[in-house]
C-alpha cells in the first residue's frame, strides 16, 4: 500500500486558508463517507485542529485518488476553488508521510511544541474515520504506531512538562499586555477541551474573576462547577463583554459569533476601556473588523506565533531528543512494513529464478554422460552461484524501497517484469 498525506498547517497556511479547510465533526463524517464512496479501494483519516487539516491516506499502487485528484475533493468538501488554497498545501508521501504523522501526534510539528492536545486530537480523528469505515488495517496500524511513538516522545523527553498549549500561550500574551493581572476580568466563550483547559491555566495567573459561558449552557455549568470559576448565560454575551477586560475565544462556531455590527456599542457601553480579544478558534469566532473599533484590541492563532519563538529556544534539547525517536521509529515501522511488501516477492523471485536453472541443470545432464561426478557438481555450483550473483542487485534494492517506503512499487514492478503474476494464475 502507498501511504500519502496531504494538508497545511500554521507554518504553510494563514488563519483565513486554514478556516476555508477546516471540518467540524459532521462535516468530518460526510466528508469521509464521500470519499468513500468517490475511492472504495483507499483508506483515509481527516485531521482537523485549529492549527491544521491533513487528509492521510493509503491506497493500492494503481488506484486512486492521485494528488490532484484529493485536492480537488477537499474543494469540493469545502465548497471553495482549489486555487485558494492549493499553494498552502504541502504533500508527503511513504517514508516522509509517515515520519510526517509521527512528528505530528508527538506534538513536534504543533505550533506550542510539547502541546498535549494533538494526540487527542489525533485519536479522536481515527475514531471517526472508524464509524465511517475508511480505517482499514493499514491507517489503523499506522496511527497506533504513531501513538505508541507519541507515548515514547513524551516520556523520554518530558516535552510536555508545564504549561504548553494555545491556551497558555494565549495567557502569557496577556500577561504581557497587563502590568498586573489580579483586577482583571477574564471571560472565557466556549467550555470546550480547549476553553477547559486554558480556565485551568487561568487558576496559575490568579485574575479577580473568571467567567466562562458557552451556548450550551449545562456545559459551562459543568466546567464551571469543577474549576470553580462563574458559568454566565450565553444570552447575557452583550453585557459580559462590558464587564470583561480579557476576552478568550474558543468555540466550534462555523461562522463568526461577534461581528464588527454585534460589538458596535461595546466601547461606548465599556466607556472606551480596553479589551484585550484572543481568538484561538479556527474558524475564527471574531471578524477582524472588531478590532477596528476604538479600544477594542483583536488577536487571532496566527498573532501567538510571535511567542512560541521563545518557547521553541527553551524546548529545543527536547525537541533534538523527540525527532530522534521519531527518526528511530519510523525507520523500524519502515523495515517491518517492507519486509511484508517485498518478503514475498524476494521469495518468489528466488524460487522462480532456481526453478529455471534446475530445469536448465536437467535438459544438460544427458548431455554430460561421460563427465565426472565432481564435473558435474561444479556445473551445477556453478549454475546456482550465477542466479544468486543476478538476483544479487535486484533483491538489494527491493529490500532498500521497502525500508523507504516504496517496496510496493517495486515489488509489483519485479511480479510483472519476471512474470510471476502468471505463475500464480497457473
Amino acid at each position: 500500500m502507498r501511504t500519502f498525506v496531504i494538508g497545511c498547517n500554521h507554518k504553510t497556511a494563514t488563519v483565513d486558508v486554514r478556516e476555508k479547510l477546516a471540518f467540524d465533526d459532521r462535516r468530518c463524517a460526510e466528508a469521509l463517507t464521500a470519499f468513500h464512496e468517490a475511492f472504495p479501494k483507499a483508506e483515509t483519516v481527516i485531521l482537523s485542529t485549529c492549527n491544521r487539516t491533513e487528509l492521510y491516506l493509503t491506497r493500492p499502487l494503481q488506484a486512486p485518488p492521485r494528488l490532484h485528484e484529493a485536492i480537488e475533493f477537499l474543494a469540493r468538501q469545502q465548497g471553495v476553488d482549489s486555487r485558494e488554497f492549493a499553494s498552502s498545501l504541502y504533500f508527503h508521501e511513504d517514508s516522509e508521510a509517515i515520519r510526517h504523522l509521527f512528528r505530528v501526534v508527538s506534538s513536534l510539528d504543533s505550533m506550542v511544541i510539547g502541546e498535549s492536545q494533538i494526540l487527542g486530537q489525533a485519536k479522536h480523528a481515527l475514531e471517526l474515520a472508524r464509524g465511517q469505515q475508511t480505517a482499514g488495517a493499514q491507517i489503523e496500524a499506522l496511527f497506533q504506531h504513531a501513538f505508541g511513538v507519541a507515548k515514547q516522545v513524551h516520556t523520554q523527553t518530558q516535552i510536555s512538562s508545564g504549561h504548553v498549549s494555545v491556551g497558555s500561550v494565549a495567557l502569557d500574551f496577556s500577561r504581557q499586555i497587563f502590568s498586573r493581572f489580579d483586577d482583571k476580568v477574564v471571560l472565557m466563550i466556549g467550555a470546550g477541551k480547549m476553553g477547559e483547559l486554558t480556565l485551568r491555566h487561568l487558576r496559575d495567573h490568579q485574575p479577580r474573576r473568571v467567567l466562562v459561558t458557552n451556548r450550551t449552557s449545562a456545559r459551562a455549568q459543568e466546567v464551571a462547577q469543577r474549576l470553580s470559576v462563574e458559568a454566565r448565560p450565553y444570552e447575557s454575551l452583550g453585557d459580559l463583554l462590558v464587564e470583561a477586560d480579557v476576552v478568550l475565544t474558543c468555540t466550534g462556531a462555523a461562522e463568526p459569533i461577534l461581528t464588527a455590527r454585534d460589538c458596535a456599542d461595546l466601547p461606548r457601553r465599556r466607556k472606551y476601556r480596553p479589551l484585550l480579544m484572543i481568538d484561538m478558534a479556527v474558524p475564527r469566532d471574531i471578524e477582524d473588523s472588531v478590532g477596528e473599533l476604538e479600544g477594542l484590541f483583536v488577536y487571532n492563532i496566527d498573532d501567538l506565533q510571535r511567542i512560541t519563538e521563545r518557547h521553541w529556544e527553551e524546548r529545543r534539547s527536547k525537541i533534538s531528543e523527540g525527532e530522534r525517536i521519531v527518526q528511530e521509529r519510523a525507520a523500524a515501522f519502515l523495515l517491518e512494513r517492507g519486509r511484508r511488501d517485498v518478503g514475498p516477492v524476494v521469495t518468489e523471485l528466488r524460487e522462480h529464478f532456481h526453478a529455471i536453472a534446475e530445469g536448465e541443470l536437467q535438459w544438460l545432464a544427458p548431455k554430460l554422460r561421460d563427465a565426472s561426478p565432481r564435473e558435474r557438481e561444479l556445473i551445477e555450483q556453478m549454475v546456482r552461484r550465477l542466479v544468486n550473483k543476478i538476483l544479487h542487485e535486484p533483491v538489494q534494492t527491493l529490500n532498500e524501497k521497502g525500508v523507504e517506503g516504496r517496496g510496493q512499487i517495486y515489488a509489483e514492478t519485479a511480479r510483472r517484469l519476471f512474470g510471476l503474476d502468471a505463475e500464480e494464475r497457473e
